[in-house]
């Protein structure tokens, strides 16, 4: 008999053949991903059920295997096999006749005797059918059923499938038994031999190691795959798969589930970004999507998708993946991939589209589209899926122009859709750079330059830098070039004392502002950190010429050396702030996130993480304490603890106590800073009040006693306050503190 491509029933096939599932097989699962996955799409029994009731044709898709002596191993099917198996026998109950019972019995399981000598058993032995008790337990409840049959993951899977399908039946049913034992029966299915398939088993022992659950996608795929012609049919389940493979290759404990995870995850993102070339996709769709149910509208024969997926997956077989742009696409967990990762993958896959898989003769093509694509993506804001879908399209446009990109970029009237306005027109200023560079000079510097992870394609203010009335000044830039590439590199990020910061402050304010706040500049990576820190300052005119005259002041092979020269001859002037930050080492550092508030000449540090910080210092009251506490104890006994007090709700300042008076009491002083003023505030640590003597030696340096009544109506000093300017000053007045004369020995 002639099996080749041919519709078959089950009640044919296995009248005519033994179906014994190989050892190679996984278990039987099915009844699993029918709860998992119990929607309209993958409602296999209520087909089959609907298909015998109203007489509508059900194919079941194509099963594989070979044939062997009237043998017949299916190496891919064996789930609908044993599903079609389980109804036959259901729908049969109480009226199978011997005859029927020997073809039933000719289905089999090598994976275990235990599932083995199930089938046999319930073909042979049966039961008498109640129909107010689920199936599986009025087989459980069978004399001739081994209570260590449930430990079988086959058996067990059998058990729930039956209950699954009496639900949908309620209860035998002789007639639509009939109707499957029929020639003209409607549920059908093809068989492929596997010579004629050139496949082999190998690739079945990857997929269906025995004991590892069934995938989704091994639930799709049969669905999915017939979408394709033979070769590319073969190819989903060889070359292709081989693809996802070789994630695991190097494992030491090969994780099958993973493999076909993956696959189902690329497949699945990929389709998505194919929907959005068309479709203004929302939020909802993109976090409810079913490849499931949307492959169905994407992917039909012979269409353009499917196609161009086949391109895609024939590239991807060679393509050495050295961004992970193709790996990113494999994730599947919140907010994974990210647009970002999406559009990457999308530019990546148009190329393959385009251009077919990579080799010599197209590489620097794709240098040349990914170098551009890249520098659009990463330097424009993909947050959200609306943004996605724009630049999906504007991708898709592009990619009409991969085989000249740069002169079709160099063209006066170029437009590029959605893409950040000022990356789009940098990218046409470098793109007729280096296609008027007959030396490809500029082609190495830029590409030098753009891959540094900080700036990431975005140069476009050092080619301002090197702009002078006959153009871009070549020199000039790959100067600018390799200080930024200096001055952004871990030896000046968030260390040696801030030297790049407090350089560039010496040639003006460039702070700016972040969230109510105004920040030094950070160096996170992120787009939304660059975006909010270092790019404000590159896309200013005024605080990127601070910046341009900074690198004008240094010299490539001594950066250090001039920075610390630049700041160590600025004139320190205690009523410029800068000039505090600038002067002394450790300030900036000590503001988180290198923020701080300013409003005239107060200025507060940021002691929190949070965005809308509360909790701060003040400025001029941490210098001090920096400069002319922190470590010196010993210079202002009798106190004997200097340190400072950051708070969201108190006044900031800077604090020196541990006096201790007779009677065990403990003086304490505040150096706080408002109003253009230093304030010194002396009391005691419990705000108990101060002696007599202790007011009157204070109130004789100008000291301002400060009454309140206590709780017997009494007016009592509890502090004293004295206002100075200068720093100077301040540290003058806590000498006098200390040379106070006691009447009473201060210890």
């Amino acid at each position: 008999m002639n099996l080749e491509n041919r519709e078959f029933t089950f009640w044919k096939l296995i009248s005519d053949y033994t179906i014994e599932i190989p050892a190679i097989q996984r278990d039987y699962v099915q009844d699993k991903l029918y709860s998992e996955l119990q929607k309209e799409e993958c409602d296999i029994i209520g087909d089959i059920i609907n298909s015998l009731t109203k007489n509508v044709k059900t194919n079941l898709h194509f099963v594989y295997g070979k044939v062997d002596n009237q043998e017949l191993i299916p190496l891919d099917g064996q789930q609908r096999l044993t599903t079609l198996f389980l109804i036959h026998w259901f729908l049969s109950l109480g009226t199978l006749t011997n005859d029927n019972k020997k073809k039933l019995s000719k289905f089999t399981y090598e994976t275990r005797p235990s599932s083995e000598d199930f089938c046999l058993k319930l073909v042979k032995e049966s039961i008498v059918f109640q129909d107010d008790l689920k199936i599986s337990q009025q087989i459980i409840n069978s004399k001739w059923f081994f209570l260590s049959w449930k430990n079988d993951p086959t058996i067990k899977a059998m058990l729930n499938m039956l209950d699954v399908i009496q639900a949908k039946c309620n209860q035998p049913n002789e007639k639509l038994f009939n109707i499957l034992c029929d020639e003209n029966c409607p549920v059908i299915f093809h068989f492929l031999p596997l010579e004629q398939f050139k496949l082999d088993d190998e690739i079945y022992v990857k997929m269906n190691s025995r004991g590892k659950p069934l995938t989704n996608f091994e639930n799709f795929k049969a669905n999915f795959s017939v979408l394709f012609d033979h070769n590319s049919k073969s190819k989903l389940d060889n070359e292709w798969l081989d693809i996802f493979w070789k994630f695991e290759r190097d494992n030491n404990t090969i994780n099958l589930k993973e493999v076909d995870s993956k696959y189902l995850n690329f497949l699945k993102n990929v389709t998505l970004n194919f929907i959005a070339e068309t479709k203004d996709i929302d939020r909802k769709f993109k976090d409810t999507f079913n490849i499931f149910v949307q492959y169905k509208n994407v992917y039909f024969e012979n269409s353009n998708t499917l196609q161009q997926l086949s391109k895609i997956f024939d590239c991807l077989t060679s393509f050495n993946d050295t961004e992970k742009h193709f790996e990113n696409i494999l994730q599947d967990e919140p907010n994974k991939p990210t647009y970002w990762e999406r559009t990457r993958f999308y530019a990546v896959s148009q190329f393959f589209i385009k251009k077919g898989k990579l080799d010599s003769t197209n590489q620097s093509l794709y240098d040349k589209w990914l170098r551009v694509c890249s520098n659009l993506i990463d330097n424009t804001r993909i947050e959200d899926p609306e943004l996605f879908y724009r630049a999906v399209r504007s991708i898709n446009e592009l990619s009409n122009h991969i085989d000249n990109l740069y002169y079709y970029l160099s063209e006066t009237d170029t437009k590029i859709d959605f893409f950040a306005k000022e990356q789009c027109e940098e990218e046409k200023i470098k793109a007729k750079l280096i296609l008027d560079d007959n030396s490809n000079q500029w082609s190495k510097i830029i590409d030098k330059i753009e891959h540094h992870s900080y700036f990431n394609g975005q140069i476009g203010f050092i080619l301002n830098f090197a702009k002078t009335e006959n153009g871009y000044d070549i020199n000039k830039f790959s100067d600018y070039s390799d200080k930024m590439n200096k001055l952004f590199s871990s030896e000046f990020q968030d260390k040696d004392d801030n030297l790049f910061q407090r350089a560039l402050l010496t040639f003006g304010d460039y702070l700016v502002p972040i969230s109510g706040h105004y920040t030094f500049c950070n160096f996170e990576k992120g787009l939304r950190a660059k975006s909010d820190n270092w790019r404000k300052v590159f896309n200013d005119d005024i605080k990127s010429n601070y910046l341009n005259e900074l690198l004008d002041a240094i010299k490539i092979d001594s950066i250090k050396k001039n920075l610390q020269s630049i700041v160590y001859k600025f004139q320190e002037n205690e009523n410029d702030w800068k000039s505090l930050f600038i002067k002394n080492n450790g300030i900036i550092k000590y503001c988180i996130n290198f923020q701080i508030n300013k409003k005239g000449n107060q200025i507060d540090l940021a002691r929190s993480p949070a965005t809308g910080w509360r909790k701060r210092a003040e400025l001029r009251s941490y210098v001090f304490y920096k400069t002319k506490l922190e470590g010196k104890e010993s210079a202002f006994h009798p106190f004997q603890r200097a340190w400072y007090y950051d708070s969201s709700d108190d006044i900031p300042c800077a604090v020196i106590d541990l006096w201790n008076y007779q009677d065990n009491k403990n003086f304490a002083l505040d150096i706080c800073y408002a109003d253009n003023k230093y304030s010194l505030i002396f009391y005691h640590r419990n705000w108990e009040v101060l002696p007599n003597e202790i007011t009157q030696k204070l109130n004789q340096i100008e000291f301002i006693s400060s009454t309140q009544k206590n709780d017997e109506d009494i007016e009592v000093i509890k502090y004293c306050t004295c206002k100075i300017e200068g720093i100077a000053n301040v540290e003058k007045k806590i000498n006098e503190i200390l040379k106070i004369k006691k009447t009473e020995p201060l210890m």
